[in-house]
C-alpha cells in the first residue's frame, strides 16, 4: 500500500481530463500541473521560462484544493485515442504520491507515481503570471491577429533593412486607457512604459487562446520595467489563459529566482549566458 492508497479517493470527468491534457500536451514536452478545487479543474503548462498557459474547466467538483503533477506518459494516455472508453477515474493524492483509479470497458487498474515538484520549472512570478487579471481589454481574435502578424513583418523589415539583430527585436505592447498598441521595434532603453515580447511567445499565446474574442490585460512585476501579458478566451465552459513575461530592457541583467543579478555583459538573449569557446593561438604564436 501506497501513501496515496490510504486518503479519500476524489472523482474526476475523464472526458475533461482527456480535452484538457490534449490542449496542454500540444505545448509542453514536460508535466502538466493539475490543480483540483471546488469550483473548477485546471490544467497548466510552462516553457522556456517566460510562458504559462492554463486551460480550466468550471465546474463544481468534490474536491478540496488538491493538485499534483501528471508525467508526460500518463497525460498521453488519458488523452490518446484509447481514452474515449474511460468511463471513471479516480485520484487519491498524498504529498509527492498519485494514484489514478481508472475504469473502462475491461474493468479498472490503478496507475501510480511519484512526482517531485523541481521537474515543473515554474518562471519567476509564476503565482502572479496563474493568476486570472480581474479585467481584460477585449477584441476580436481577427483583429488581434492581423496587428500582431503586422507587428512581426515591421521586424522582419528591420532585420533586413536596418541590419538589425533578430535578438534585439521584439514586439512592443502599450496600454492606455480604453486603448492598446501592438508594434515590432528594436529593444532599447527608454522613460517611456514600453514592455518588450519575444514574438513567437505572442504568436504560440494567440494560438492558445484562439476564440471569437481574445482578452488583453497588463500586470507589474517587483522589477522596475517588467511585465505580465495576459491572454484570455472562453470556450463552452473552458476558461482558457496565456501568461508571458516580457523581456527586460537591460541585458546586464537577468532573472534568477524571484531576484535580479547584475551579470558581465554577454551577447544574445536575457535568458541565456553564452559560453565562450577557448581561442586558437595564431600560427607561429608561443604556446
Amino acid at each position: 500500500m501506497t501513501p496515496a492508497d490510504k486518503t479519500q479517493p476524489i472523482r474526476l470527468n475523464p472526458e475533461t481530463l482527456r480535452r484538457g491534457l490534449g490542449w496542454a500536451q500540444s505545448w509542453t514536452d514536460g508535466p502538466v500541473l493539475c490543480v483540483l478545487t471546488p469550483e473548477s479543474v485546471r490544467l497548466v503548462v510552462v516553457s522556456e521560462r517566460r510562458f504559462v498557459a492554463s486551460w480550466e474547466w468550471m465546474e463544481e467538483t468534490e474536491s478540496p484544493y488538491r493538485f499534483f503533477l501528471i508525467p508526460p506518459f500518463i497525460a498521453s494516455m488519458l488523452a490518446g485515442h484509447a481514452a474515449h472508453n474511460i468511463t471513471g477515474l479516480r485520484a487519491r493524492i498524498n504529498r509527492s504520491h498519485t494514484a489514478l483509479t481508472v475504469r473502462d470497458s475491461h474493468g479498472e487498474y490503478v496507475l501510480q507515481w511519484r512526482w517531485q515538484a523541481a521537474s515543473f520549472q515554474a518562471p519567476p512570478f509564476f503565482d502572479q503570471m496563474a493568476q486570472f487579471p480581474t479585467e481584460t481589454h477585449k477584441e476580436t481574435y481577427i483583429a488581434i491577429a492581423d496587428a500582431v502578424h503586422l507587428a512581426i513583418a515591421n521586424l522582419g523589415r528591420l532585420e533586413a533593412m536596418e541590419q538589425i539583430n533578430r535578438d534585439n527585436l521584439a514586439i512592443v505592447v502599450e496600454f492606455t486607457p480604453g486603448h492598446f498598441k501592438i508594434d515590432g521595434q528594436p529593444i532599447t532603453l527608454s522613460s517611456d512604459q514600453h514592455y518588450y515580447f519575444d514574438p513567437r511567445l505572442i504568436m504560440r499565446g494567440l494560438e492558445v487562446v484562439r476564440g471569437k474574442q481574445v482578452g488583453f490585460s497588463i500586470g507589474q512585476t517587483p522589477i522596475p520595467g517588467q511585465a505580465i501579458l495576459y491572454m484570455t478566451s472562453q470556450r463552452d465552459q473552458w476558461r482558457i489563459q496565456c501568461s508571458l513575461l516580457s523581456i527586460l530592457p537591460d541585458e546586464k541583467m537577468h532573472i534568477i529566482s524571484q531576484r535580479v543579478r547584475p551579470l558581465p555583459q554577454t551577447t544574445g538573449r536575457l535568458e541565456v549566458r553564452e559560453r565562450s569557446e577557448p581561442k586558437t593561438p595564431p600560427p607561429g604564436a608561443a604556446l
